[in-house]
């Protein structure tokens, strides 16, 4: 017997609180290995002094020991036979290879994007996925599409793209990039105006503008190739004719239809070699891709007490420490799981729980501290006002070179433009109504001209004109006024007001009840003891049910698979599932997720190919089943020799019903569901002759036509003809002909070794 020691270390509070998410065990993993090491080595129990001592007694074999055990991990590591793939290339398409790092470059690029896009820090493990998916989608189709290009020699002249950009009608992703904030209207001057700074922009920015370019030309090429395929196809107007008559003829039926729940199954034989011969015959139904199934259990950590405890000591200080503080933003910003929100706020807005009592209580109120969906909170009342919803400014802007946000939207001096200001101020203040001709003259915002300054309604609360919301608070209705920001200096002017109401600006504390670096590595031991001690199938079974664990079963797995049920981040779980080596029955090392621990079995491993008559058995015998139904259905009709449709549905216990309308177009016979072929037979046939029977999905229907219904002659089909031309064009534009490319295309991917 052995045990496991570690040397755990306390952590300062605020060290706690940094800490709180990582896991010690984890980072520390080499020194438990070595603890666990040195009481193997001396087979007895480990207590300070005496491991001191055996240290020091064989320090010298100690010391050789360790070099050879690190000496075999940095080989062992070394000679692992190593793919080309795996170092460097994460796939090949159409014989052109693709680097893990231009891949990534790209996927970080995006994955920065999307952050701005959403304004946040983080993005979610699915989030990172699909970005991820759509990188390699687009880089397929860029290069597929690029070579078939170069084939056709097609290309965006320099010209072509200037115009693409700046020219009177602009590419459509133009007028998307460049927008009227206010307005969502495209706005010419702004691309011009960016054009001419591009020099000054920030390497971002300059980069965006590329990746604009790069999509305005892909998407002209692409216009072109459509366009090629399209001009070359026409419908002539009798084929046209063909169709129009094939598509609206309709008929009018009688029928009997026997159902296949009329035939008892009890009294179908299916044998093996009947449910072989199926499979033989649709063999092409059951090609697969490789595939891995696997079970697995999630050791959830949850807090112990003693970490709930820990955490409400922690709470009820922080409860005292915030009663005194002097600065509430800055103490909320140094202790609490969120930010600090300065915005205020409507009674309707706040939770329930404190709304109340901040709006009838003194500035300071304390509520707290309680727990709300596993969470503390402490709030305060930090201020109240009476406030207007929304104010109504117009703003003129006189920017200079070196304003702070670097946009250089004016070439003048901020001396300059600060005597400018100063004249147009002392303008405006004795005549308010000129702004909007002087904003229209003077203002360097891009859309001033049209706009005169119109701010429009600001909302109370809104992050992206606080500035000029909280000037406009000061104001009066029509007074005018000055201020400055980044782009430089403003002259503003209130037009508006809603009626002041009541608000509140509160100050909230928030501390999760989250497990400790202890629990965490608790659970860790637990997790790591269950994968260590059952290396088989059988022996995670058992383990799972001797331990009272909750078993889960993910089957059949591809290799990009990226859902398991109650798994954050599936992917490090699928790559270890198609890892070489992993064999059915081997257990995983454990895996972190999302603050949880998981340890997986591999129960089976699908080849890529036809997949076995054994495994496809089961599910092949329902469709055997029908297809000997119909056939036993067939016969009985076939077998009373009668040509009257009401005395074959009286032998038969059925009765006859009629369908109306039915053409090639149709999918369904009314209560029958989807029958193609059924219809596709009957438009066939003869009126007045009672057909054969005819097998279908559901049932075998006898069928007597009684009209043909034939289309009413159009004389010009042309038109017709060009609604066949727009669905075929609609096709193009739908990626056919790129997806028949990347069909034909030989595509290696090696995606699932990398992420």
């Amino acid at each position: 017997m052995f045990r496991f020691f570690f040397f755990p270390y306390s952590l300062s509070k605020g060290e706690e609180k940094q800490e709180k998410n990582s896991h010690y065990i984890k980072k520390n993993f080499p020194v438990s290995y070595s603890i666990v090491f040195l009481h193997l080595f001396f087979k007895q129990d480990i207590n300070n002094m005496a491991l001191i001592g055996q240290i020091r007694k064989h320090s010298g074999l100690l010391v050789v020991i360790i070099g050879v055990a690190l000496a075999a991990f940095v080989l062992g590591d070394f000679l692992k036979p190593r793919q080309k793939y795996q170092q460097t290339y994460i796939g090949e398409i159409a014989g052109e290879e693709i680097t893990s790092k231009d891949f990534f470059d790209k996927v970080t690029e995006q994955e920065k994007i999307t952050k701005e896009q959403r304004k946040t820090d983080k993005l979610e493990p699915q989030d990172i996925f699909q970005i991820e998916q759509s990188i390699w989608n687009q880089m397929v189709e860029e290069i597929i599409m690029g070579q078939e290009y170069e084939k056709l020699g097609l290309t965006v002249t320099s010209e072509e793209l200037t115009d693409q950009i700046i020219g009177d009608n602009p590419h459509k992703y133009v007028q998307q990039a460049f927008r009227d904030p206010k307005t969502q209207v495209f706005d010419h001057d702004m691309v011009i105006s960016f054009i001419q700074g591009l020099d000054q922009q920030s390497p971002e920015m300059k980069q965006r503008y590329m990746d604009l370019e790069r999509m305005v030309k892909e998407d002209r090429l692409k216009t072109k190739f459509n366009n090629l395929i399209t001009k070359g196809y026409s419908v002539p107007d009798a084929f046209a004719k063909m169709q129009f008559e094939d598509n609206n003829r309709k008929v009018n039926f009688r029928y009997v239809a026997p159902k296949f729940t009329s035939v008892a199954d009890s009294t179908i034989n299916i044998t093996d070699s009947d449910l072989q011969a199926y499979y033989e015959e649709h063999l092409y139904n059951y090609e697969e891709d490789e595939m891995r199934s696997i079970d697995y259990v999630i050791f959830e950590v949850v807090p112990s007490e003693e970490d709930r405890k820990h955490i409400a000591d922690e709470v009820n200080k922080l409860y005292e420490e915030f009663k005194t503080t002097k600065d509430d933003a800055l103490f909320v910003n140094s202790v609490s799981d969120g930010h600090y929100d300065s915005t205020y706020k409507k009674e309707a807005q706040l939770p329930a729980r404190i709304a109340k009592e901040m709006f009838e209580s003194p500035v300071g109120t304390m509520v707290g501290p309680y727990i709300e969906n596993e969470v503390y909170h402490i709030v305060k009342l930090v201020d109240r006002q009476s406030r207007p919803d929304s104010i109504k400014m117009s703003q003129l802007l006189i920017s200079y070179a070196t304003a702070p946000s670097g946009m250089n939207i004016s070439d003048r001096t901020e001396e300059d433009a600060k005597a400018l200001v100063d004249s147009l101020l002392k303008v405006l203040q004795k005549k308010p109504s000129k702004f909007d001709d002087i904003a229209a003259e003077f203002s360097d915002y891009p859309n001033a001209k049209e706009d005169k300054g119109d701010l429009g309604w600001l909302t109370d609360g809104d992050p992206g004109y606080t500035l000029f919301f909280n000037k406009g608070l000061g104001m009066k209705v029509n007074e005018v006024s000055e201020m400055d920001t980044k782009l430089g200096y403003h002259i503003v002017k209130v037009t508006g007001k809603t009626k002041p109401i009541e608000k509140v600006k509160v100050a909230e504390v928030i501390r999760a009840i989250e497990p400790s670096n202890a629990t965490y590595q608790d659970y860790y031991l637990k997790a790591s003891a269950f994968a260590g001690e059952n290396k088989s199938l059988e022996q995670f079974d058992t383990a799972v049910v001797n331990q009272g664990l909750n078993k889960r079963s993910a089957d059949r797995l591809k290799k990009m698979t990226n859902r398991i049920a109650g798994v954050e981040n599936p992917r490090q779980i699928v790559r270890w599932s198609f890892r070489d080596g992993t064999e059915v029955g081997n257990v995983s090392p454990v895996f972190e997720d999302g603050g949880n621990y998981i340890v997986a079995v591999l129960k089976e491993i699908i080849p890529e190919g036809y997949a076995p008559f054994e495994n496809v058995k089961e599910q092949i015998r329902p469709l055997v089943m029908n297809k000997k139904k119909a056939d036993i259905i067939a016969d009985k009709v076939n077998a009373l020799h009668l040509n009257d449709l009401y005395e074959i549905a009286k032998a038969m216990n059925e009765v006859v019903d009629t369908a109306k309308d039915i053409s090639f177009m149709s999918r369904n016979i009314p209560g029958f569901g989807r029958e193609s072929e059924v219809i596709g037979t009957l438009m066939t046939l003869e009126t007045g002759k009672i057909s054969e029977p005819l097998k279908g999905n559901n049932a075998v229907f006898v069928v007597l036509v009684d009209t043909i219904i034939e289309p009413k002659n159009i004389n010009v089909y042309s038109i017709y003809a060009s609604q066949l031309q727009t669905a075929f064009k609609s096709k193009i534009s739908a990626n056919a002909p790129y997806k028949a490319l990347e069909k034909k295309a030989e595509i290696i991917d090696n995606r699932w070794m990398f992420y």
